[in-house]
């Protein structure tokens, strides 16, 4: 796994929010793949009338599509 460290210019009352949303975001990217397979194996445990790709759209708006939001 690599490193990667970036230097942003944030105001110091946004300084730990934006620390903390970064580190939660690669948090979530370090594990997509074993969240990936947990989705996998409760595929269709689920009882919904919403189709699969629309449950997994739903979890990347939950989990991802914030942090595109607040750009």
């Amino acid at each position: 796994m690599g490193k990667v460290t970036i230097q942003v210019e944030v105001p110091d009352e946004y300084v730990d929010s934006f620390k903390k949303h970064v580190e939660e975001m690669a948090r979530f990217l370090r594990n997509k793949e074993r969240l990936k397979e947990n989705m996998e194996k409760v595929k269709g445990i689920l009882k919904t009338d919403k189709s699969w790709k629309e449950l997994k759209e739903e979890y990347y708006e939950a989990h991802v599509g914030r942090y595109i939001r607040h750009s």
